[in-house]
């Protein structure tokens, strides 16, 4: 029974820890080379990004800037144009799953609040497209990209050439689609502002602003670690909590999975050979039930063509609720409402989902 729940609860950990316990069993590593298989300095990176972001949504810096903006009476539209480009943009550095977080309870609570209950389903449902589709930008937009920029040893603009004209179009098909939204006036209460905590804010942005520089490779991760794992111990070091650890041991059980089928030389070499030719298609599908997080580390190890695994597995996020986690974390929040509808949300993000990745398959068949 309790293995039962944990697979409920976790089923992608659970599937992640059968494949990395089967694949030990196939090729057994050795205690160094599993070591070597676990690409440390991408899951600091990633505990760090994770950990500063968190303090700056804890400190209202993301929150204190929807305020200044918005008082009083407003349209409806820009309101919901301001929630669904908020994911966009700031997903670009805070990734998917953090603009997500910080944003869709804040669309949540003000429509909640302004009693204009029928903006929220599709707001949030856009907002989740844009997060997942403005994140693919760049190399710390999503954990994926990240991998991907660290597996494959890419420049920042060998990256950009592949993810900016498809970031460029989604933008401007979500724009378009924002014309679809009801068009009413909305009512804001207004709140006192507060001082923000600066002491705290501008030391976390030095730290984030040091992760910038080593994934542009102007920092190596030995100092970067140096200096950002005291200075978060020294600003709060329950920051280090905030951590999504449940992502962080995917990641492990995936790379000591695959680091040991690595080995199974003639399995390789089979996959490869099927691969080859088929990446984008083959990431796309298996992002669908998968989600594409691991469905980039397990085609990773079969191919060396970065360009159609990195577009099929971002461009894939598109789809079913699972094919991109961060999707889950909106359809959750919305979950959370008194008022919530599950079918009518996930049919509405389902069609919405289905049109952009229309759209974008046809873009990759006709210019890719």
């Amino acid at each position: 029974m309790p293995v039962y729940h944990a697979f409920r609860r976790y089923p992608d950990l659970f599937l992640a820890g059968l494949f990395a316990l089967g694949a030990g069993c196939l090729a057994p590593p050795a205690p160094a080379e599993v070591l070597a298989c676990l690409n440390l300095p991408l899951l600091g990176l990633l505990l760090f990004l994770m950990s500063i972001v968190a303090g700056l949504r804890q400190s209202g810096f993301f929150a204190a800037l929807f305020q200044r903006l918005f008082k009083g009476r407003n349209s409806g539209r820009s309101l919901s144009r301001f929630f669904i480009f908020s994911c966009y943009f700031s997903s670009m550095l805070i990734t998917n799953d953090v603009a997500l977080i910080v944003f869709v309870p804040l669309a949540i609570m003000t429509f909640t609040e302004a009693r204009r209950i029928r903006l929220i389903v599709p707001t949030v449902c856009w907002q989740t497209i844009a997060a997942n589709l403005g994140s693919m930008l760049t190399p710390v937009g999503n954990p994926q990209n990240l991998f991907i920029y660290s597996h494959y040893g890419l420049s920042p603009w060998d990256f950009f050439a592949v993810t900016a004209p498809v970031v460029i179009i989604s933008g401007v098909v979500i724009y378009l689609a924002t014309f679809t939204l009801p068009e009413v006036e909305v009512e804001l209460s207004s709140q006192a502002e507060e001082g923000l905590p600066w002491k705290k804010i501008a030391p976390l942005l030095v730290l984030f602003l040091l992760c910038l520089l080593h994934v542009l490779h102007l920092l190596d991760f030995t100092l970067l670690a140096v200096l950002v794992l005291p200075g978060l111990l020294l600003l709060d070091r329950r920051l280090l909590l905030e951590a999504d650890f449940k992502l962080l041991l995917l990641f492990a059980l995936l790379f000591i999975g695959v680091g040991s089928l690595s080995h199974l030389e003639a399995l390789t070499s089979k996959a490869a050979s099927l691969l080859t030719g088929h990446e984008f298609w083959v990431s796309l599908i298996l992002s669908q039930v998968l989600s594409n997080v691991p469905a980039t580390v397990l085609l990773s190890g079969c191919t060396e063509a970065y360009v159609p695994l990195l577009l099929g597995v971002n461009i894939g996020g598109l789809g079913t609720i699972i094919a991109s986690m961060a999707s889950v974390i909106s359809f959750k929040a919305y979950l959370g409402t008194r008022f919530s509808r599950p079918g009518y949300y996930l049919l509405t993000f389902t069609g919405s989902n289905l049109l952009v990745l229309a759209l974008l398959l046809g873009y990759y068949k006709l210019y890719v």
